[in-house]
């Protein structure tokens, strides 16, 4: 079945249309991904700061994990970037150099295939890294507040023990049970 130039140039149109849309997405989607990791880099060393400090922490190991997956998030993001502009001055290149049209689609698509892996890639460092930094969180929130309680159980038990034994003292003390006559 053949197309005839009108269907032709609106299938063309069509496609320009959705390369134009599918640059936006990529663009949003560096740019989410760019936000995320590094909003949870800063809200995780404020909670380090504010909240648990690392002296009380436990399993600091898996806060380390996490912030290394989030900054190599930002640096395959970052190397993505770079390698898109290196792609679209090579498609460019191919087009100034007048490539047979075929030619140029399939190193667009051999170069798409290598940004697609990178944006894989990021997606799962970013997952990894954000499920690390919710386990320590949640593993040291509960470690402090299991802290807090002991703290609080121990403060009383001295309270009252203290209390009993200086009552204890006060009954066996005979001078203050000494009574006078008048």
């Amino acid at each position: 079945m053949s197309r005839t130039e009108e269907e032709k140039k609106g299938w063309d149109e069509y496609r320009l249309s959705l390369l134009v849309e599918k640059s936006k997405s990529d663009d949003h989607f560096e740019k989410y991904i760019t936000i995320i990791a590094s909003g949870a880099l800063g809200l995780t060393i404020t909670f380090i700061d504010k909240i648990s400090p690392l002296d009380n922490a436990i399993c600091i190991w898996i806060i380390s994990v996490g912030w290394f997956l989030l900054t190599t998030t930002l640096f395959i993001n970052l190397l993505s970037h770079y390698i898109a502009s290196k792609n679209n001055s090579k498609a460019v290149q191919d087009i100034d150099d007048e490539k047979d049209y075929d030619e140029i689609v399939s190193g667009i698509n051999k170069r798409n295939k290598k940004m697609d892996r990178l944006n894989i890639a990021s997606i799962y460092t970013l997952a990894i890294g954000l499920c690390c930094i919710l386990i320590y969180t949640s593993i040291n929130a509960y470690n402090g507040k299991k802290n807090q309680n002991s703290a609080e159980s121990e403060t009383v038990y001295k309270t009252k023990s203290c209390s009993k034994q200086a009552k204890s003292k006060r009954e066996n003390d005979t001078i203050t049970n000494v009574k006078f006559k008048q």
